[in-house]
């Protein structure tokens, strides 16, 4: 059964201001005004999430936990590798072809993971956003009731993450380093990490295959492990590290002592962050295109201009 936080202080153990609350329109407005700056600070990636008490699992996690797939005989690692298989094969090799002639290698395994993120099949990645903006609406987006058991049902929560962290700059530089251009398969490339966090910057794989990633500004973190979420994985890490190194080189090594900064805010301001955020792109239709909707808007807009 997936195990969620039943209060702040719990959250705390894993956030860097895992407590802190965001309760009024001016309390919002100072934080809204430092996103703003952080807009242009490549340094920072954000996750928006509708419920402050969920922790960090991807959806393949969610899966296996919820469905008990450990009863059935198979491991995790085995129940990905069949996932992306599958992938690979769906409709007489479409998605494959589909790669093949726009130029991305048949054998990228986070080309389709990175498809089948966006088109709600199951993957150990878990969803980032270059765009502060993006992963506030994600946090918002949803008018979720609420059925308050505890403090932390009131709130949802946007999570900041510093790439420049040592522990992920490492990692990344090790996996781009070890990969074989237009080769990357998931257990040799990917599942050796514990966690890894993904971009387009290598040009080894493309991950940017549909209007979603784009318009989204996303980019991924892969978790290894089925139980725990990332949040947890990322605190056993760092404890590991210290124990190997020392907690003074870690202290002097741009280590962050937790996996990313949290903003809870209050369900209620809801309205008015949607609002804030229309002024910045950040609405259902941007964030969601519609291309079902492209005939009808290229033709009323042609239609306004003769």
């Amino acid at each position: 059964m997936l195990t969620e936080y039943t209060n702040l202080d719990e959250k705390k153990a894993y956030f860097e201001n895992g407590d802190k609350l965001i309760n009024t329109k001016k309390e919002f407005d100072e934080q809204f005004e430092m996103l703003k700056d952080s807009k242009s600070n490549s340094n920072q990636i954000f996750r928006g999430c509708g419920e402050a008490k969920y922790k960090l699992f991807t959806s393949s996690q969610r899966y296996w936990i919820d469905n008990q797939l450990e009863k059935q005989n198979i491991t995790y690692h085995t129940f990905i590798k069949k996932l992306i298989k599958n992938c690979k094969d769906w409709n007489y090799n479409t998605l494959k072809n589909f790669f093949v002639r726009n130029g991305i290698s048949s054998t990228n395994t986070l080309a389709y993971l990175s498809y089948m993120q966006h088109h709600g099949v199951l993957t150990p990645l878990i969803d980032f956003t270059d765009n502060p903006f993006i992963g506030l609406f994600f946090a918002v987006e949803k008018e979720n009731p609420i059925v308050a058991k505890n403090e932390i049902d009131y709130y949802c929560s946007l999570y900041i993450v510093n790439i420049t962290n040592k522990y992920f700059s490492t990692t990344v530089k090790q996996f781009h380093n070890g990969i074989k251009l237009n080769q990357l398969s998931y257990e040799k490339d990917l599942a050796s990490y514990p966690i890894l966090l993904i971009t387009e910057k290598n040009e080894s794989y493309r991950i940017i295959n549909n209007a979603n990633i784009s318009n989204q500004e996303g980019l991924f973190f892969y978790n290894n492990d089925p139980q725990s979420p990332i949040e947890e994985v990322y605190s056993e890490e760092l404890n590991s590290i210290k124990n190997v190194i020392g907690i003074d080189i870690v202290n002097e090594n741009n280590y962050e002592e937790k996996f990313a900064y949290c903003l809870n805010i209050h369900k209620n301001l809801r309205s008015y962050v949607l609002h804030k955020l229309s002024n910045h792109n950040a609405t259902d239709k941007f964030v969601y295109p519609n291309n079902n909707q492209l005939r009808r808007d290229i033709i009323n807009e042609t239609l306004k201009e003769v």
